[in-house]
């Protein structure tokens, strides 16, 4: 059961991350890539994995869920949770993500 619980954690801590810092990776992965692609690239590709990440995650817990590897009362907590903050962080990652693009 600790288990589900820190996969699902994870998977938050690490969407956030990509969702809120994709500015800062980005020009982190530009300057230590020795292609020549722009950096609004790596900035889309963050967004776009964090998006994905926060969508499979409320999924991952119901599943999870059904299958009985963490409990009902913290699948909801999950789910309403993780959906507010993933919604925010969706917002500010594809705002920030339109405004690269121009």
């Amino acid at each position: 059961m600790k288990k589900g619980h820190f996969f699902i954690w994870m998977l938050m801590i690490i969407a956030t991350i990509l969702g809120v810092f994709g500015q800062s990776l980005a020009y982190f992965v530009d300057e230590h890539m020795a292609n020549t692609n722009h950096t609004v690239y790596y900035l889309t590709i963050f967004t776009v994995i964090s998006i994905s990440i926060y969508f499979v995650t409320p999924l991952l817990a119901y599943l999870m869920m059904k299958v009985k590897k963490i409990h009902v009362k913290y699948s909801n907590i999950y789910i309403l949770g993780f959906g507010m903050i993933g919604t925010c962080v969706s917002i500010w990652s594809v705002f920030v993500c339109a405004m690269w693009w121009g």
